[in-house]
């Protein structure tokens, strides 16, 4: 008899409906998976075997073969469990069918029948959604999450047995509608405001531009100028998540099994900070089985790579891409995956090897030319994607009693104002934010005073730059203007973004 079950499998942060088709024939015994499925998938006969036994069913003594649709999908994960139990009870006729075909289910199994959480839930429950599925069985623990995707019936489970009674009309599995999640974001951390820092109001000022435009920032200054206790605080000044956007953070965490059970939906911008050690598999996604990284965790959030330059060459480089198409390409032998990275980058390093080129007291006992090989090891065309340059210097002993510093509540209210501005004038054009714009939109959309023209030029001139810093010149600009409420770029806002451009040793 052949049965007919709906399923999922993940493909980056989206999902893949597969028809699970099961056909049970006389002959002798076997149990075969075919459809390009995965090593792991192949290991569920044993598991499907002991729990179908322990939930009280017959496990049929015949030809079992398993067919995945579509066949040239790679099959993986142990949500499959579940309904390749479900196709062999529905071949073997132990469960009724009737209506299997609205249903989608997804869990692993235990050899005692008890059904565990998965990673992922929360894309495949909404693939199937997609697909015309009008309910889901999903294992207990992942129920809030699955309960996310509004329209389907979430009905949770903790054993094979229970799923069967289900279908068999004895005892129906009642349908979760979830709890009470709110999607309003309170502050990021009482702990970390802006307030707090005390005599960098100028790379302040640079990291509101920064936040208000998404411009990506390098900070280069000596050991305790608080490049880091700056970053961290970038997340309290940009603005709250819209809710696809927590959808979509969310759906990555639930990839990668980092969701909390106890609070299924992510309300914060992550924050990412993985040490200069990290390898480029770690860092971009991939691996044997491909699996986002770190720039995809971080992505609607920050990225923070501290101690740039410490970072391995090969590891910077693969940057490149992601910084400009905000998305990242993993290409395995018979898969390729696409992640999102539209992550806010935020760098800091020090200006040479003991850390303390530039600092007024002499300290720094390095050559020009090994302040040239240390900076040397951030690549030009890495260089030439981030926007905003800073250069920190010590806070002087006065200045850090200083009662006077604005606060991350004060300065988020000029982000979101910004980005109000730049959603408007973006509206149906695809892109958010002014470091979005690409050369033909910045030549449409950034009106700049004849002044500012001027200054531009004579800048472009005698600090050789190239066109990729003037497009980056004229952005920043552009989101000056945004904060000021202006129209138009005036002379004072190129001169200001001209401060942030990168000068040579």
């Amino acid at each position: 008899m052949l049965s007919k079950v709906n399923t999922a499998i993940i493909s980056g942060i989206d999902a893949v409906m597969v028809r699970m088709e099961t056909d049970i024939s006389k002959g002798l015994p076997a149990f075969h998976i075919v459809g390009t499925a995965d090593t792991t998938v192949k290991e569920a006969r044993e598991r499907i075997r002991s729990a179908i036994r322990h939930s009280g069913m017959e496990y049929p003594m015949g030809r079992i073969v398993i067919n995945m649709a579509p066949a040239n999908q790679r099959k993986r994960g142990s949500q499959l469990d579940l309904p390749m139990a479900l196709g062999i009870l529905a071949g073997s006729g132990q469960i009724l069918t009737e209506g299997l075909r609205d249903y989608g289910l997804l869990g692993e199994l235990s050899l005692d029948g008890s059904i565990q959480r998965v990673n992922g839930i929360l894309p495949m429950v909404e693939g199937l959604f997609r697909q015309g599925c009008t309910h889901v069985i999903v294992p207990k623990g992942n129920q809030d999450e699955a309960a996310l995707v509004k329209g389907i019936c979430v009905h949770p489970v903790e054993t094979l047995r229970e799923v069967t009674d289900h279908f068999n009309r004895r005892t129906i599995i009642p349908e979760y509608t979830g709890r009470a999640l709110g999607t309003e974001a309170g502050p990021v951390s009482a702990e970390l405001d802006y307030a707090d820092v005390k005599g960098q109001e100028s790379a302040k000022r640079a990291l509101l531009v920064a936040a208000a435009g998404g411009h990506g920032v390098l900070m280069t200054g000596s050991p305790a100028t608080g490049k880091t206790m700056l970053a961290e605080r970038i997340p309290t000044i940009l603005p709250p998540l819209t809710y696809e956007e927590q959808m979509e953070v969310t759906m990555i965490y639930s990839v990668s099994g980092l969701l909390d059970q106890e609070h299924p939906l992510i309300l914060h911008r992550p924050f990412r900070s993985p040490h200069h050690t990290i390898t480029s598999a770690a860092l971009i996604g991939g691996g044997g089985r491909p699996i986002p990284g770190e720039i995809t965790l971080a992505d609607k959030g920050v990225l923070f790579l501290d101690e740039l330059a410490e970072f391995p060459a090969a590891v910077i480089d693969t940057l490149r891409q992601p910084l400009e198409k905000k998305e990242v390409n993993v290409s395995r032998s018979r898969e390729t995956c696409t992640y999102p990275a539209d992550f806010l980058l935020v760098a800091a390093t020090n200006p040479c090897k003991c850390g303390y080129y530039g600092e007024d007291d002499g300290t720094c006992q390095c050559t020009l030319t090994q302040v040239r090989q240390y900076q040397a090891r951030i690549s030009g065309p890495v260089l030439d994607r981030i926007d905003i340059h800073l250069f920190l210097k010590t806070v002087p002993y006065g200045q850090l009693n200083s009662q006077e510093s604005m606060s991350s509540s004060a300065m988020r209210e000029q982000v979101i104002r910004a980005r109000e501005i730049q959603s408007e004038r973006f509206l149906d054009m695809g892109i958010l934010l002014n470091s979005q714009m690409s050369s033909q939109q910045i030549r449409e959309m950034v009106e700049i005073h004849p002044d500012g023209e001027e200054l531009l030029a004579k800048d472009y001139e005698k600090h050789r730059l190239n066109p990729r810093t003037l497009d980056k010149t004229r952005r920043i600009a552009r989101t000056i203007a945004d904060l000021d409420g202006k129209r138009y770029v005036e002379m004072e806002h190129v001169a200001e973004a001209l401060q942030y451009q990168k000068r040579e040793v």
